[in-house]
């Protein structure tokens, strides 16, 4: 009986260290933390123009406000503060354009024969060629 009472204090030991190590690593811990716990703000570079060889301007973003600072080769200066920033939302891409029909492309003869719609028909592959000079060609 006193064997089963000391392997109970020690089960109920080990849990209590056990959730002391877990309630700890959570508290102070890296693994649980999100972004948005994260105290100290995110500092990044959002745009910089050079100026010469070795200076520049650059915009840097340190949490929601915007700097304008200059740098060179001996030192950074803060030139102003930006207006605090607006996140925008990403502009919606455009649905891709169907396809031209052969039948509505300029000299396209619709195809005859028992080839005709098939991929092994010259028609198709030269409609399909148009097509794709009218998406990657700049007018």
């Amino acid at each position: 009986m006193d064997e089963l009472l000391v392997v109970g204090r020690v089960l109920v030991s080990l849990a209590v260290v056990a959730g002391l190590i877990w309630y700890l690593a959570r508290r102070f811990g890296g693994a649980g933390r999100t972004p948005a716990d994260d105290r100290e703000p995110h500092v990044r570079v959002v745009d910089r123009q050079a100026l010469g060889r070795s200076a520049g301007v650059a915009v840097v973003a340190v949490g929601s406000r915007r700097l304008l600072v200059g740098f060179g080769e001996q030192q950074v200066t803060m030139l102003t503060e930006l207006g605090p920033v607006h996140e925008q939302p990403a502009p919606a891409v455009p649905a891709p354009r169907p396809a031209p029909r052969a039948d509505a492309l300029p000299g396209a003869q619709l195809p005859t024969g028992g080839l005709a719609g098939s991929v092994l028909s010259p028609a198709t592959w030269r409609a399909t060629v148009r097509a794709l000079q009218d998406r990657t060609v700049r007018r």
